[in-house]
């Protein structure tokens, strides 16, 4: 078996290579959802310091990618919304294992009837209540993603 610090310097080693691979910051978990949903949707990925959407499709739809490693429920609040300016929002849950356990497409509408204003964090939150990632007006695009995670 492996000793924690092996284990450490393996993490470190694999992290560091797929932060490189990815290209843009060093928040794999994020990184790696927004390729996925770019992977998916084609266009431009935008400049990683927009405030307001991460990928322009070629149609010109604009996507906000939202991410979570989920541990036990699926109820998590997500990173913070700066700005209301996108066409959809698109939140991926991940496995412990780094499987997709949900990933769902939110049109802006009806993302701002689930944002709760967060003035320390200057803009929204979103948690992901079942009622949020069962919405039947958002698209439910699990199983497209997750053929993209093989």
């Amino acid at each position: 078996m492996e000793s924690v610090s092996e284990l450490w310097l393996k993490f470190n080693e694999y992290s560091n290579r797929l932060a490189s691979a990815l290209g843009r910051t060093s928040n794999i978990v994020g990184e790696y959802a927004e390729y996925l949903a770019y992977q998916h949707y084609g266009g431009k990925l935008l400049d990683i310091s927009g405030a307001s959407a991460d990928i322009e499709s070629e149609n010109g739809s604009l996507y906000q990618v939202k991410s979570r490693k989920i541990k036990r429920t699926t109820s998590t609040q997500l990173n913070v919304i700066r700005s209301w300016d996108f066409d959809y929002l698109v939140v991926i849950l991940f496995t412990e294992d780094g499987a997709i356990l949900q990933a769902i497409e939110v049109p802006v509408s009806v993302a701002k009837e689930y944002g709760t204003p967060n003035s320390h964090q200057n803009g929204w939150v979103i948690t992901t209540s079942r009622t949020f990632l069962n919405d039947r007006r958002s698209k439910n695009i699990t199983m497209a993603i997750a053929a993209l995670n093989k």
